[in-house]
């Protein structure tokens, strides 16, 4: 089967809009960004973070290898969005991380400063969600102080 040359030329600037560089499998590495991302708003290291996934995200993402750390799975994709992830890098959120920013990721699971459930309720099949946590103490007369970031 041989394809036209418009129709190959429009094949191919479809998947160069469409296909971004991603480092690593795509949905834990969707988890460090969201929550890379949630950290910068804060602006400050959480103290803690609870990411609320979608069934198809945490089913594909718990048993998967992050690259540059030998280890697998949501935990340290998510400890490594707070320590060294960078939002303005997209899905390539960890390609700056260093060993020294493994070790703390480790030790921030280690410190059980992160939660993951699943989020119920939701049609979506693709559904990240994130909460960072500040020990930032303030008082304020709001029936709700969250933030928020979509």
């Amino acid at each position: 089967m041989k394809i036209e040359k418009t129709e190959r030329e429009r094949i191919i600037r479809l998947v160069k809009q469409q296909v971004v560089p991603a480092m690593g499998c795509t949905e834990p590495i969707c988890v460090s960004l969201c929550v890379a991302r949630a950290a910068e708003v804060l602006g400050e290291r959480p103290v803690a973070v609870s990411v609320f996934l979608s069934a198809n995200i945490l089913k594909n993402a718990m048993g998967v290898g992050i690259p540059g750390t030998g280890m697998v799975g949501l935990p340290i994709a998510i400890a490594l969005g707070v320590v060294a992830g960078k939002s303005a890098y997209g899905l390539e959120v960890l390609k700056d991380v260093t060993p020294t920013d493994v070790e703390q990721g480790k030790q921030y699971i280690a410190e059980r400063r992160v939660k993951i459930s699943l989020k119920e309720g939701i049609s979506e099949k693709l559904y990240v969600e994130a909460i960072v946590e500040s020990c930032l103490l303030y008082t304020s007369d709001a029936a709700d102080d969250s933030l928020r970031v979509d």
